[in-house]
């Protein structure tokens, strides 16, 4: 097929690492496709995508749902007399990618990232299974939430919680943001490969791309944002904890994509200026705000109060936040937020979040939150209560981050060695 080394180990990474675990798939000879695909992974159109009368957003939706369901045509080999296995439907192309996480151990080398990840996975026990949240649609762009589950034989469970948005063109993915519970990876996945534990960062840092090693670029003296910036603002510190809702927005928001952006961007605005009641506000009664993660984190999770108390202690300068543009569909409201202080200690607190908002009746009713869990255990768990009890390697399922599942499917592991996945030899006759 001609894939060179370094696509390779981007698509491994992407299969296991917590880059996707069922990031699939392209046409076989390494592109993207067009309109959907059939069951044996070729690209069809259906007579409404021929007629042009789907618009994009639902045509890139749907694109995605079928790249799902043709990889399960492919996950076992045939068994029927006379089938053959269908063209391969390969990895996406690593090099779209843009991961907030560091990579294992901060090494940002490819067979280095192989090695970290491949002995968890290679004691695991079946296939991947990856459930998926409703899509978010808006655009050229697409937002999914999602989870994974991997058993190892240790008795250990690789159970990670996601959110990506991917960027199409012309019906092709261009470029996908990744946001990922990497503690979690680092806990797990490090049982069985050295991960070595990394220092608190002392420079704003660069995201993770993981088919183009930074090793050997100079630091960086300034906050790296790789979204389109809508708003930056410097944050008051006071503004770092949990508001109880009130459920008073200051005006009527029309029920609309419109409407539901203008009291997220209404909502920011609050916290920008330190206004504390009209966040609360915004709030509906029986608002909670997960943060995918564990221990501190998750749905039953601490106070941010509690959460940040370590930042706002050691903080020696401003909190600069910066605001994507945002993505809406139905009810939900999606955004990203990099953050990034100075501490009095010579160290960086330069962090990677994305956040669902759903709104009803012009309230937002639910947030949910993924960051670089990583980076901010070890920049902030130093100096925390909460970090003197280290998470355990997960061993039971947990609380889902998803709203509901859309759709289950199980895919391959690249570094796991199964007969389910080998042809049957020939029958006797």
């Amino acid at each position: 097929m001609g894939f060179s080394r370094r696509n390779f180990i981007g698509r491994s990474v992407l299969a296991v690492a917590g880059l996707g675990a069922s990031m699939l798939s392209r046409a076989e000879n390494g592109g993207g496709t067009k309109g959907t695909l059939s069951i044996d992974g070729r690209a069809t159109e259906t007579c409404a995508e021929k007629a042009g009368e789907l618009p994009v957003t639902e045509m890139n939706k749907r694109s995605l749902r079928a790249r799902y369901r043709a990889i399960q045509h492919q996950v076992i080999p045939p068994t029927l007399p006379g089938e053959v296995d269908p063209p391969a439907i390969h990895k996406a192309d690593g090099n779209t990618v843009i991961s907030c996480q560091d990579p294992p151990g901060g090494v940002d080398e490819p067979a280095r990232v192989i090695a970290a990840i491949a002995g968890w996975h290679a004691q695991s026990t079946a296939p991947s299974m990856t459930s998926y949240g409703p899509m978010i649609a808006e655009g050229d762009y697409v937002v999914e939430e999602w989870e994974t589950f991997f058993h190892g034989l240790d008795g250990t469970m690789y159970s990670n919680q996601y959110c990506w948005i991917k960027q199409f063109r012309d019906g092709e993915e261009i470029e996908v943001r990744e946001y990922i519970d990497s503690h979690h990876a680092f806990v797990v996945l490090g049982l069985h490969a050295p991960w070595k534990d990394l220092p608190p960062s002392t420079a704003p840092r660069r995201h993770w791309r993981p088919s183009s090693p930074s090793g050997d670029l100079p630091p960086l003296a300034e906050m790296e944002t790789v979204f389109p910036v809508r708003r930056e603002f410097n944050l008051n510190p006071a503004m770092l904890r949990d508001f109880e809702p009130t459920a008073n927005p200051p005006r009527q928001y029309p029920e609309s994509v419109a409407g539901n952006k203008a009291i997220v961007a209404d909502l920011r605005d609050a916290q920008a200026r330190a206004d504390g009641a009209a966040v609360a506000g915004f709030l509906g009664h029986g608002y909670r705000h997960f943060i995918a993660g564990e221990g501190p984190l998750g749905w039953e999770r601490l106070s941010l109060e509690e959460l940040y108390a370590p930042l706002v202690a050691h903080l020696d300068g401003p909190i600069t936040v910066r605001l994507s543009e945002m993505v809406a569909e139905g009810n939900s409201v999606f955004e990203e937020m990099d953050v990034l202080a100075r501490l009095d200690d010579g160290t960086v607190y330069n962090n990677w979040h994305c956040f669902i908002h759903e709104i009803r009746d012009g309230q937002i009713v639910q947030t949910r939150e993924y960051m670089d869990t990583h980076h901010f255990w070890v920049m902030l768990s130093r100096w925390a209560e909460w970090g003197k009890t280290p998470v355990p390697p997960m061993r039971r399922a947990r609380r889902s981050n998803l709203p509901y599942v859309t759709e289950t499917i199980q895919a391959r592991n690249p570094f796991l060695k199964l007969d389910r996945w080998e042809p049957l030899p020939p029958a006797s006759s």
